[in-house]
């Protein structure tokens, strides 16, 4: 058995219960990687960045063989060949500077002072489906919000959004899945791109800062010598990670808890009738979180011989932290396989990773799933599945990003 496998990529769970318990720290031979399961030893793991490095390959196992022929063709195009190490997949020094660069762009100020706009692109949301009957709310909620979202921080074109989310999905799939010469092309045409997008919005806040996250970003290190500032292809590269990061992964989440409301009455009910709303919807969206985790994996790379778990790992074995496992821990969390959102302990989940690595983004993230659901339960009467629970499909997922492919529902809207 593999994680690669299609059926257990798109339900992981039993499987890692099974590594977990059996082989914690566990050879992938069609991966080509050590798996990490357990709670404990994948903290440990990814806090020590100097062991294990977090500049992020992509195993030839997984790799596209068309990948070096669609490279070229960025080049040719004169587009960068943009690596994540060229964003914040790096350790050390240059991590550090990159990220104390753009960091205040992503503070709990920063994000609050988006909470206005974010709550409004919510509402123009809702109300495109304000008759309610059968909705797909994943393309009409769930993905639709955080790109809207990350796309005004970002300074992109609203009106160009199906492409940004077409690049965000090229991102990810270009790092962990082998793709034939043509979509190995058409993931290219769409990260060029999101290239484009995102150099004419830099220039654009170099001549004048607007105070969106953009422009934050794009000024950051205004007052340093011209060599200590980001570089055009490192601004590029943390747009399109933010992107990618920002699109699929809150995407994912926003669905998830979608689809929690639409098969536990009960809670969905709960969260309406609260007479702590917003204490509830957090709790909620911690334990969305920490049970369905829309990114089980990340890759780690071992710069000497060392060990994890009573396995010896050989200097430059690619280590794959499995988030979504240690956030399914009995040893972590009791009752793991609950979705409960009186849990205390859902917020020490691994959705967003750990120590140095934890995502930038992680305030933004929680703050448009917030946003989304509260909104969501504001505004509807009643959710309910318009299809067998069996039948929603999970075949997009890959080792590294789960998520459903759609969500029908039927929705009873309350009376405006």
């Amino acid at each position: 058995m593999t994680v690669t496998d299609p059926g257990i990529a798109q339900d992981p769970y039993e499987y890692y219960a099974r590594l977990r318990s059996e082989d914690p720290v566990h050879w992938d031979e069609q991966l080509g990687a050590w798996l990490v399961t357990r709670y404990d030893d994948i903290v440990a793991t990814a806090r020590n960045t100097v062991v294990f490095s977090d500049e992020m390959r992509v195993s030839d196992k997984v790799r596209s063989p068309y990948q070096d022929e669609a490279n070229a063709y960025i080049e040719s195009k004169g587009f960068y060949l943009l690596d994540p190490s060229d964003s914040f997949k790096v350790d050390g020094d240059l991590h550090k500077r990159r990220r104390k660069l753009v960091s205040h762009a992503f503070t709990a100020h920063a994000v609050a002072a988006m909470a206005d706009r974010v709550a409004e692109l919510c509402r123009e949301q809702m109300a495109t489906f304000a008759d309610g009957g059968e909705v797909d709310l994943l393309k009409s909620y769930a993905v639709p919000v955080p790109l809207n979202v990350i796309c005004d921080a970002l300074g992109l074109p609203l009106d160009r959004t199906a492409e940004v989310s077409r690049a965000a999905y090229s991102m990810v799939a270009r790092a962990g899945a082998g793709a034939n010469r043509e979509e190995a092309f058409q993931h290219a045409d769409n990260v060029m791109q999101l290239q484009q997008f995102a150099r004419e919005a830099i220039e654009e806040r170099r001549k004048e800062h607007r105070g969106d996250l953009i422009s934050q970003v794009v000024h950051s290190g205004a007052d340093l010598p011209p060599e200590e500032q980001l570089t055009e292809k490192e601004l590029i590269s943390i747009v399109s990670v933010s992107i990618a990061g920002g699109v699929d992964t809150t995407r994912n989440t926003i669905a998830y808890a979608l689809y929690t409301l639409a098969t536990r009455p009960e809670l969905f009910k709960r969260l309406q009738e609260s007479e702590n709303q917003e204490k509830d919807i957090a709790a909620f969206c911690e334990e969305t979180l920490r049970f369905y985790t829309p990114v089980p994996a990340l890759p780690r790379v071992a710069t000497e011989d060392t060990e994890i778990g009573g396995k010896a790992i050989a200097r430059d074995s690619l280590v794959f932290l499995c988030w979504a496992s240690g956030n399914r821990d009995p040893e972590r969390f009791e009752n793991p396989d609950v979705f409960d959102i009186d849990r205390t302990t859902s917020a020490q989940h691994l959705a967003f990773g750990t120590g140095v690595h934890l995502c930038l983004g992680a305030m933004l993230a929680r703050n448009e799933v917030k946003a989304a659901i509260r909104q969501f339960v504001n505004s509807v009467e009643s959710v309910e599945l318009a299809v067998a629970e069996d039948d929603l499909d999970y075949s997009e997922s890959l080792v590294i990003l789960r998520g459903l492919k759609s969500l029908p529902v039927r929705l009873k809207m309350k009376a405006a």
